[in-house]
């Protein structure tokens, strides 16, 4: 009886739990001093280093400690908890369903974020698709993340934000790891890892078992099921001289999927997927000077073999450039001039052959202090794409504008504008199924991201507030009105109004004892984003609400983290969602026992779909279930 009575009460009881909970700025620990916190650097913000409280842009830096405290099992779903993103996924892990795969979209703005390891960008040309997952958490040194327009610092794909990924860095000390960790659903998670005078390098292997109903179409009555998947990943991150690095991150893995009719209507029909990813990059950066050659290269590979008539697809993506930043000072102003180029190439068997497109830019950054307290900085970028045959050629003007004010020792004041523009991918303008089909005559999405807001730091209070209009024309969106197959469409007004926070508490801070080194943190948006559909209506793109919630323990013996994520207000009608996480470590000899339980409550979470009432097809895509965690960490 009083398992019924919460399993009926289970929505209620998670919500007074996330509410007993609020914020934490993430990669702080409590207690800081006022002036480390202010010395919080970041390299994404203006592309050389500065203090993240002196840009005027809203940046979050995640550091790994902070990465392995959410207990999650992946990048992106870490970062889910870390908060101010909407995940979607259309498998457990993030693993991607035949080159669908997970995102983070920013703000309720889908496909408008770039994501670089260590400056450089990974993103494939066919469909701006990213899988970050596959990179170990153990070999991630923190995460940048700028929201808003960055078109001007990075490029045509920078629309709503930034996710740069700092890979581990090298230091001159010997140090070896390991990591073990087993759950239920037959979950495994290994890493290794050496450090040596100038040279990191990792492994990591995960495993998880078959499961059954990934996802299910009420319209056509079938579901999806997941095979036993396998995922290995490594990394290099050497430190060749003294201002010359290069990094490698490479993955496989392997699963598969089947496709099931209810009642057995059909044969079931059954597909096996191999996955390879390879990024690379050459780095040569001193204060004033950074360069860089960076190459990404993967490749994915399906056959159906209960159809063995049937060709096996092969779809690769691959990109690689170089770019340079120069930065120096004349009289009392500060300049950033730079370049890049980069080739982006993508070759799907089955649906449109190889494909390829160049970009160029030019780039300048002008940064002055005025009064010793207003910081102005401006930003343009001449950006050029040169595409293939037969494919339109750009060329975009974008600027941006920013100020930040030092009010006090504690609080500053900023505002930026940008100038946003992202060129068609590949699969937008030539795929050719059944089930999608491209549309060449598609414009590029251009628009304006405006943003102000307040950073305030001091021992008991971190926060970040900024209220944000974003608004886009021809905006590439899918167009659901005439079933299968799909196609796109270029809406016409795309907007997205609100505020984000990221808000950070130490409410016993000032006390002796135990109770010091608690800490409440809470990160999270409110938006409106909505898109003109195909006959001039506004309807709902992304999710109007987002939030974590959650409370920290944090010493050296014992770390306890209690994290609660919210997703309210969906698109296409998803069920909204309360999901609650725990993660605790403890230290043991030379390492850490660790035991972490996500989705405590084990609610069916919808990751994706459309469950509309006039939708062709009802389908929606399923997060995996309560999984128990138990690990132990170790290091010589």
């Amino acid at each position: 009886m009083i398992g019924n009575h919460l399993k009926r009460h289970r929505h209620l009881i998670l919500g007074i739990l996330c509410l007993a909970s609020a914020g934490h700025w993430p990669g702080i620990a409590a207690a800081q001093d006022p002036a480390a916190i202010l010395d919080t650097m970041t390299v994404t913000a203006e592309r050389f280093p500065v203090r993240e409280k002196e840009s005027p842009r809203f940046v979050t830096v995640v550091s790994a400690e902070k990465l392995i405290e959410t207990g999650a099992n992946t990048l992106s779903d870490a970062l889910r908890r870390v908060g101010g993103f909407q995940y979607k996924a259309f498998a457990p892990l993030g693993i991607s369903h035949g080159g669908m795969n997970s995102t983070l979209s920013i703000r309720g703005i889908k496909d408008g974020e770039l994501v670089l390891i260590n400056g450089s960008p990974i993103q494939g040309a066919a469909g701006h698709a990213y899988d970050i997952d596959t990179i170990p958490l153990d070999q991630i040194e923190r995460v940048e993340i700028l929201k808003g327009a960055a078109s001007t610092l990075y490029g045509a794909d920078a629309m709503s934000g930034v996710i740069n990924i700092i890979t581990k860095q090298t230091g001159d000390t010997t140090s070896l790891g390991g990591t073990v960790e087993f759950g239920n659903e037959s979950y495994h998670n290994h890493g290794a890892a050496i450090s040596l005078p100038r040279v990191n390098l990792g492994f990591n292997y995960q495993h998880l078992g078959d499961q059954q109903e990934i996802s299910r179409s009420f319209s056509q009555k079938y579901r999806y099921d997941l095979d036993d998947t396998d995922k290995y990943a490594w990394t290099v991150n050497a430190r060749m001289f003294e201002n010359l690095h290069f990094d490698y991150v490479g993955s496989y893995y392997r699963t598969g999927f089947e496709k099931r009719y209810d009642g057995n209507k059909k044969p079931f029909e059954g597909t096996d997927q191999d996955y390879y990813k390879n990024f690379a990059n050459l780095r040569f950066e001193t204060p004033t000077l950074k360069v860089k050659a960076f190459g990404n290269y993967d490749e994915m590979q399906r056959r159906e073999y209960t159809a063995p008539g049937d060709p096996k697809d092969r779809n690769r993506n691959y990109n690689f450039g170089a770019a340079g930043d120069y930065g120096f000072y004349l009289s009392d102003w500060e300049f950033n001039p730079g370049a890049e180029w980069i080739y982006r190439g993508a070759d799907y068997s089955n649906q449109y052959g190889s494909q390829y497109r160049n970009d160029y830019a030019l780039f300048l950054q002008v940064k002055k202090t005025f009064l010793e307290r207003l910081i102005a900085v401006v930003g343009v970028r001449e950006q050029f794409i040169d595409g293939a045959a037969g494919a339109r050629d750009y060329d975009k003007f974008l600027p941006s504008f920013g100020l930040t004010y030092t009010a006090t020792d504690s609080l500053n004041l900023f505002a930026n504008a940008g100038k946003a523009f992202r060129a068609p991918a590949f699969n937008d303008l030539y795929y050719d199924s059944d089930f999608l089909k491209g549309n060449p005559n598609l414009r590029p999405e251009e628009g304006w991201t405006y943003e102000a807001g307040v950073k305030y730091d001091d021992n008991f209070l971190q926060l970040r507030l900024s209220a944000f209009y974003m608004a886009y024309e021809d905006k590439i969106e899918l167009d659901r009105s005439g079933g299968y197959p799909l196609t796109y469409f270029n809406a016409g007004d795309y907007e997205s109004t609100g505020i984000e926070w990221n808000i950070g508490v130490n409410p016993f801070v000032h006390q002796a004892g135990w109770a010091q080194d608690l800490s409440l943190y809470t990160a999270g948006y409110w938006a409106d984003p909505t898109a003109e559909d195909t006959d001039g209506k506004d309807y709902r793109t992304g999710p109007r609400f987002q939030a974590s919630l959650g409370v920290d323990y944090l010493t050296e013996p014992v770390t306890l983290d209690l994290n609660c994520q919210l997703l309210t207000s969906r698109e296409r009608e998803l069920d909204d969602t309360v999901v609650l996480n725990f993660f605790s470590r403890v230290k043991l000899w030379k390492g850490h026992l660790t035991f972490a339980v996500d989705n405590i409550f084990d609610e069916a979470v919808q990751v994706s779909g459309d469950l509309s009432e006039d939708a062709s097809n009802r389908y929606v895509y399923y997060d995996i279930g309560r999984l128990v965690k138990v690990g132990y960490e170790i290091v010589f």
